[in-house]
């Protein structure tokens, strides 16, 4: 009767090595691996090998989110794949990886939606909340803990930029202030919309901006002199400068308060 039990345990378990394997979606119920005859994925784990290192992170209405958990996978051959996230606790993951017919790319306990892959970037959909933008790497942060001196970028001096250049909706996504600089009276800036040129150096638009009590949004007119622009909201002002404006990303401030914006779609 034993001998009999040990035959169907190790039947059982032969039948299921050999079929379809089941995967699971973050938050969703094990699927089974999609095979379509005739029908193959539009990329190949060949294009995956090396490391790869999440740098942003979008909600579905395609707005910035802040995170911590860094996700990093490391492509070590064309079927196996280590997964970790950047909190510095986190075990790493290793297992296999494969692509669907749907382009669901399957790394190790993970499923994620592969969106695109062009110049080294890689944009994966969780089929949860959040769209994840990775880029390829030749080492992850932890990895170089030690042998590299941190250097932080520096905006001493404002670049002259031309008024064309700054028009569309600018999203703030990080801003980086001096300990003590920001107040709860303190008007922050969430949203820059410059919609049109009223002369060579003014514009209007509307700003969106909040303190601890409040956010509102309100018609703008903006100044720009050389590199430092005025922004004007009702009896509200913002006297500031331009350290960047290129390839939809511009970053302005002051010495106590810097904006790191993107230029939305």
């Amino acid at each position: 009767m034993l001998t009999k039990s040990l035959y169907l345990f190790f039947g059982t378990l032969l039948f299921c090595l050999n079929s379809d394997a089941q995967v699971t979606r973050k938050g969703m119920k094990p699927a089974q691996r999609r095979v379509v005859k005739g029908k193959s994925a539009d990329f190949s784990l060949q294009q995956f090998l090396g490391k790869w290192q999440e740098f942003e992170r979008v909600d579905r209405s395609d707005a910035p989110v802040s995170f911590t958990d860094s996700i990093q996978l490391y492509f070590t051959d064309t079927n196996k794949v280590q997964t970790r996230t950047s909190i510095s606790n986190t075990m790493t993951l290793s297992g296999d990886a494969d692509i669907d017919d749907d382009n669901n790319l399957m790394v190790a306990a993970d499923v994620y939606t592969i969106k695109s892959m062009a110049k080294n970037i890689l944009v994966l959909d969780d089929n949860d909340k959040y769209i994840h933008r990775l880029k390829k790497v030749d080492e992850f942060w932890y990895e170089s803990l030690g042998k590299n001196p941190v250097k932080q970028d520096e905006y001493n001096a404002p670049v002259n930029v031309a008024l064309d250049s700054l028009l569309g909706k600018w999203s703030v996504y990080k801003r980086i202030a001096k300990p003590g600089a920001v107040s709860d009276d303190m008007l922050i800036i969430k949203y820059l919309n410059i919609t049109e040129k009223t002369g060579d150096n003014s514009a209007k638009g509307n700003i969106t901006f909040y303190s601890t009590q409040s956010s509102q949004q309100l018609d703008c007119t903006i100044n720009l002199n050389g590199g430092d622009i005025k922004i004007t909201a009702g009896q509200n002002t913002w006297s500031l400068s331009v350290f960047q404006a290129a390839n939809k990303s511009m970053i302005f401030g002051n010495a106590a308060l810097m904006y790191f914006a993107k230029a939305e779609k």
